[in-house]
C-alpha cells in the first residue's frame, strides 16, 4: 500500500515537472496537500481498492499480527459516536472501547444486541473514518457479517458469510441482518464475552487472510 502511494506522487511529481517545469510542482504540491487535508479517508480508501484489484495488499497483510489482546480505553472515538447512537436506538448495549495495541491507530468499540446476539464492532482510524460490521455467531463456529466498511471485500474463510453494504447507516445494516441471517444455531453473545469474540474473529480471519495471501 504505501508503495502504491509513493508511486502516485513520484509519478505526479515527475509528470507535473516534465509538462510544467518549476511552477508546475509547485502547484502539483500545493494540490496534492489539499487533497490530503481535505479528503484523506476517500484517497485512502480510493488506493486501498486499487492496491486490492492489482494484488498488492498481501505486504499489509502480512504485516499484520496474527492475534490481538484488547486493552480497555477511556472512551470510544468521537467518529464512533452517531454509529453507536444508532445502534443503542436499536436495542444494543455498550460493551466498551477497546485499544488494539499492535495496531495503535485503530480504536474499536463494541456493542451487544443481549437478546438477539448481535456482535457490533465498530472501528475507527484517522485515514478511513468509522465502519460497523454487525457480525452474528453460530454453535457450528460460522459466522453471518454484515459490514458498511467501504473498503474492498476481504477474503473470508468458508464458514463465514460476508455481506458489504458500503456507506449505509447502522440502523439499515442491523435490519438488513436480522432480515436476512440464518436463524437455527445461534450462539448467545453477552457484554462480558464480547471482546474475547472479537479477538477470535480478529485471530480467525487474519489466518486465513495470510494462507491466501490477501
Amino acid at each position: 500500500m504505501r508503495l502504491l502511494i509513493w508511486f502516485v506522487f513520484v509519478a505526479g511529481a515527475i509528470a507535473s515537472r516534465y509538462w510544467f517545469g518549476t511552477q508546475g510542482r509547485i502547484v502539483y504540491a500545493l494540490v496534492l496537500l489539499a487533497a490530503i487535508v481535505l479528503f484523506r479517508p476517500q484517497l485512502t480508501i480510493l488506493l486501498t481498492h486499487v492496491a486490492a484489484k492489482f494484488g498488492l495488499l498481501k505486504p499489509t497483510i502480512e504485516r499484520m499480527p496474527g492475534s490481538l489482546s484488547l486493552v480497555r480505553a477511556s472512551a470510544i472515538d468521537e467518529a464512533a459516536r452517531p454509529f453507536a447512537s444508532e445502534l443503542a436506538a436499536q436495542g444494543f448495549v455498550d460493551a466498551g472501547a477497546w485499544n488494539l495495541p499492535p495496531m495503535p491507530k485503530i480504536r474499536l468499540a463494541l456493542m451487544v444486541h443481549p437478546t438477539e446476539n448481535f456482535l457490533a464492532a465498530i472501528e475507527t482510524a484517522a485515514a478511513i473514518g468509522a465502519q460497523v460490521n454487525v457480525h452474528t455467531l453460530y454453535a457450528d463456529d460460522s459466522v453471518t457479517t454484515y459490514s458498511n466498511s467501504k473498503l474492498p471485500t476481504p477474503k473470508v474463510r468458508p464458514q463465514v458469510t460476508y455481506v458489504r453494504v458500503p456507506g449505509v447507516s447502522a440502523a439499515t445494516l442491523v435490519a438488513q441482518a436480522r432480515s436476512e441471517r440464518r436463524r437455527e444455531g445461534i450462539a448467545n453473545v453477552s457484554v462480558a464475552e464480547a471482546p474475547r469474540l472479537y479477538e477470535r474473529l480478529y485471530a480467525e480471519s487474519i489466518r486465513f487472510r495470510k494462507a491466501q495471501g490477501a
